[in-house]
């Protein structure tokens, strides 16, 4: 090895020990100075996916590339459209995904269906701890379950509630 490649290869250690100095001070600087912990303050820059994400990924995934979307409905908003749009898109055969949040006794979350290009019906279920009807639930952290079901039926009902049901299910996918 040449003298100027040694220099380079030392020059770079050096650049690489001072960085990881570097990041070592700064996250000790605003632990100590500002109170945030590393971890934390990555949380904050780069929160974690919400449920209603989580559930759109599924939904998209299932229903595929150009299909219908018949909108995400919050809580207590009308949903008489989006109901409509995923029962026509049922009846010509079409692509599509909607999705309900719902607020359960413990926990929170968001309700939807899809139908993909073989004619098959989903129902996805995204159910997150914490906040529900009856007030709140402590958690160490997100506790998050994902739940994907074929429905039997070809038909969609409406329930009492206003969401979409499948009826009768199968298994998770």
């Amino acid at each position: 090895m040449s003298r100027s490649a040694s220099i380079k290869v030392r020059c770079a250690a050096i650049v690489v020990l001072g960085l990881v100095a570097f990041g070592g001070c700064s996250a000790w600087f605003i632990n100590k100075y500002f109170g945030i912990e590393a971890h934390a303050f990555a949380v904050r820059f780069w929160p974690p996916p919400t449920a209603a994400q989580v559930e759109e990924r599924q939904l998209r995934k299932i229903a595929g590339w150009f299909s219908l979307d018949c909108g995400h409905v919050r809580r207590r908003v009308e949903a008489d459209r989006a109901i409509a749009c995923a029962q026509g898109a049922l009846k010509t055969g079409r692509r599509f995904y909607v999705a309900f949040d719902y607020v359960g006794w413990d926990s929170y979350g968001v309700m939807g269906q899809a139908a993909n290009s073989k004619d098959a019906i989903y129902e996805v279920r995204t159910d997150e701890l914490g906040c529900g009807e009856f007030g709140c639930v402590a958690t160490t952290g997100i506790v998050r379950t994902v739940d994907i079901t074929r429905c039997e039926r070809p038909t969609i009902g409406e329930t009492p509630y206003g969401y979409l049901t499948c009826g009768a299910t199968s298994g998770a996918k």
